[in-house]
Formats: structure tokens, sequence, C-alpha cells
């Protein structure tokens, strides 16, 4: 059983932005070290087995596995296997399901080769079942859709315990340049905050930020890819697709976790 280690509703949004942009110029000094890898390793990352699959308007799709060591300085690329597929490549059998977590309700579906999606819900409560089974057979219209509730509560316990040491498989799909975006998110440690600007260099396509936060906000799958990690360069939240509210009391949580105040303003 999850303990919430953080409520909704904490009223997490008036963080001083000034403490905010502090932290993110000493998070992005960190990774710009040689050896922020081993640093600043993300708790998860060293049992996160993950998927990509490249969409493209042709007929052939780029189709990596790779299990990602950010401790060898490397985005992941030393230990993929990949292959290309053709575009009729079935996702197969969808299990889906609601849990509980830290940051609210939330709905993830599950593929043969990993999590799909992970969604944070409105605190009000689920989608009823008839809503939920039509929105997984709109978002993969080729696949089996099954509720499974047991299987997306065994995989939020593991996901948001931090004594689990299970491997995560995710499965992401998008373009090239949304995959190389979200696999730069999966470099930025807890409690670490980093602007469009910079993330969008991590990626290697420097002045494209504007591009990098349209790939944020097409992110399928919350907290695992960090998109929660990146703010506008002034500090302020920027946006997010779960919510601010929400992505205010994600930052602050991982704050506590590794004793970093965002409380007072004094010292800038």
């Amino acid at each position: 059983m999850l303990s919430s280690a953080v409520s909704y509703n904490l009223g997490m949004s008036d963080i001083d932005p000034r403490i905010l942009r502090h932290r993110m110029k000493e998070s992005e000094a960190l990774l710009e070290r040689e050896d922020s890898g081993r640093r600043l390793k993300p708790l998860w990352l060293d049992r996160l087995s993950v998927h990509e699959e490249i969409l493209s308007r042709g007929d052939i799709r780029r189709s990596d596995t790779r299990r990602y060591d950010i401790s060898q300085g490397d985005s992941g690329k030393s230990k993929a296997d990949q292959k290309d597929v053709t575009s009729s490549t079935s996702i197969g059998e969808v299990h889906y399901g609601f849990s509980h977590s830290p940051f609210g309700p939330c709905r993830i579906e599950v593929g043969p080769k990993g999590i799909l999606a992970l969604d944070f819900l409105d605190p009000l409560g689920n989608p009823d079942p008839a809503t939920s089974s039509a929105l997984s057979r709109s978002r993969w219209p080729n696949a089996a859709c099954v509720e499974d509730a047991p299987l997306v509560e065994r995989l939020v316990a593991d996901i948001f315990s931090r004594d689990s040491r299970a491997t995560i498989a995710i499965h992401i799909r998008g373009s090239a340049f949304q995959v190389k975006i979200w696999r730069s998110l999966l470099r930025i440690p807890e409690s670490s905050i980093v602007s469009y600007t910079f993330l969008a260099q991590m990626a290697s396509c420097p002045g494209a930020s504007r591009a990098a936060g349209s790939a944020l906000a097409t992110n399928p799958i919350a907290y695992l890819i960090p998109c929660h990690r990146v703010l506008r360069a002034d500090g302020r939240l920027g946006g997010f697709k779960w919510g601010l509210e929400r992505k205010a009391v994600m930052i602050a949580y991982e704050a506590a976790l590794h004793d970093t105040a965002f409380t007072t303003a004094e010292a800038f």
C-alpha cells in the first residue's frame, strides 16, 4: 500500500520562481559536468528498460530496446538493440486500469513491451469503465484492450515505492525529435530542474526550446519520463499537461526527498 507523502491539494503553486531559478542554475551546472552521470544518477534509471519506436510518415519505423546506463556517461546507445519494423506492426494487447499515487489518481496502459501511457487524473474520481475502455480503444484501435486492475496496482507500487527494485519497462512511440527529447528527460535526476532551453541543448538541438516544449506536451508517460522537471528560464512553472498545481507538488515532493528547500527567497 502506498502512503501519499504529498497531498495533491497542498496549494504549492506559489513556489517562489527565484528559488526555482537558483536551483535550476545549480542543476544545469551539475549536469554539464563530465561526471554528472555518476553524481546525479536517477534512482530508477538502473532498472528502467526502454523500448523506443520512431514513428514516421513512411512504412518504416526504427525500433530500439535499451537499458539506460547514465553511470557510463551515455544515454543508453551502447546497450541498444535496433531493428527496422514495418508500420503494420501491432501493439497487440493493451492492459489498462486505475490506481492511486502520491500525486492523485492515475491511469496506466501497458502493452507487451512496457508501459505505453501513464496519466494523472482529476482528483474527483476515475472515469466510468465504459469511458475508460473507449479511451483505450481510440488510442489503440488495432489492439485488444483489457481492463487489468491487479497489473496496474502492481506497476504503481513498483513505480512510486522508494524500496522497489523491480524492472520497469516503458514503450515510447513518437517522432525522432520527440523521442530524442523524451530520452534527454531521463537524464534529469530527482530534485533537479532545468529550463526548456537547456533541455534542447541536452538533446543536441540548441535553439529548439519551443519545439522541445511541444514534445513535452505530448509526453505519454508521466513521472517516469519527467517532464515536470522542466521550467521556464525565469523559474516559472511553464506548462504541464496534468496541471500546474500537480507539477508544483511533484517538484516540492522531490525536493523534500533530497532536503532541498523551496520555502524562502531571502538569499536572492
